[in-house]
C-alpha cells in the first residue's frame, strides 16, 4: 500500500514552498519601497494664474478701431487693485479702459463674478460730486460670448452737461482674474462712433488666449 504524502513533501510541495517564498520576498520588497498599503497619491494642485505682466502682454496694439495706450496701476501700493490699460479712438472721441485685477484673491472664478458685476456698474454710474450736470443710468443688460467665455455687460445712457453720452461696462473672468472693460463715447444721432461690444469681445478673446 502506497502512503500518500501531504504537506511539503514531493514536487508539488516544493513548488508551493517556492511560490510562498517568492510572495514573501515580493511583499518585503514592496515594504522597503514604501508601496505596501500606501495611500493613493494626491494629485498636484492646479497651477495658479499666470503673471499679470504676461496677461497684459496679450493685449494687442489695436482692437476694433481703438489704439492701445499706457499701462498704469489702478491704486499704487495695492497689488490687488491690478492694472489698467487705456485705449482710444482717433482724437479721443471714444475712450476705453481695460482693468485686470484679483482683489487679493489667489484665483478668481465665475462664482465670484455676480457681486463684482454689480460693483462695476455702480462705480460706472457714480460721477464726481464736484461736477454738476452729469448723470448716467443703466439702459440695458446683456451677456456677451467672448474668447471661450462670457462677459456680463451693462449699457449706460446719460449726459455730460449738454452732450449725450453712452457707456458700456463689461465684466468677466480671464486668466484667474477679473476683467473689466469700460467704453465711453458720445451718443450721436448719426450713429455710434465705435463698437464697444466688438472692442470688449476682442479684448476678452486676447486676454483669454482665444
Amino acid at each position: 500500500m502506497t502512503k500518500r504524502v501531504t504537506g511539503g513533501a514531493g514536487p508539488r510541495g516544493a513548488a508551493r514552498r517556492a511560490l510562498a517564498a517568492g510572495g514573501g520576498l515580493l511583499l518585503a520588497g514592496l515594504g522597503l519601497l514604501g508601496l505596501e498599503g500606501c495611500a493613493p497619491v494626491e494629485p498636484p494642485p492646479p497651477p495658479g494664474p499666470p503673471p499679470l505682466e504676461a496677461v497684459l502682454a496679450r493685449l494687442p496694439a489695436e482692437v476694433a478701431g481703438f489704439q492701445r495706450g499706457a499701462v498704469q496701476d489702478v491704486a499704487p501700493g495695492d497689488p490687488g487693485a491690478g492694472k489698467v490699460v487705456e485705449y482710444i479712438t482717433p482724437r479721443r472721441v471714444a475712450v476705453a479702459y481695460v482693468f485686470l485685477y484679483d482683489l487679493g484673491r489667489p484665483a478668481v472664478t465665475e462664482a465670484d463674478l455676480p457681486p463684482e458685476v454689480e460693483r462695476a456698474v455702480s462705480e460706472a454710474t457714480a460721477l464726481p460730486s464736484d461736477r454738476t450736470g452729469r448723470q448716467l443710468s443703466v439702459a440695458s443688460r446683456s451677456g456677451l460670448p467672448a474668447g471661450g467665455g462670457n462677459l456680463s455687460c451693462a449699457a449706460l445712457d446719460g449726459s455730460f452737461g449738454r452732450m449725450r453720452v453712452e457707456r458700456q461696462v463689461c465684466v468677466g473672468v480671464a486668466a484667474g482674474r477679473f476683467l473689466r472693460v469700460q467704453v465711453t463715447m458720445p451718443n450721436r444721432p448719426s450713429g455710434p462712433v465705435a463698437d464697444p461690444l466688438a472692442f470688449a469681445s476682442g479684448v476678452a478673446a486676447a486676454v483669454r488666449g482665444g
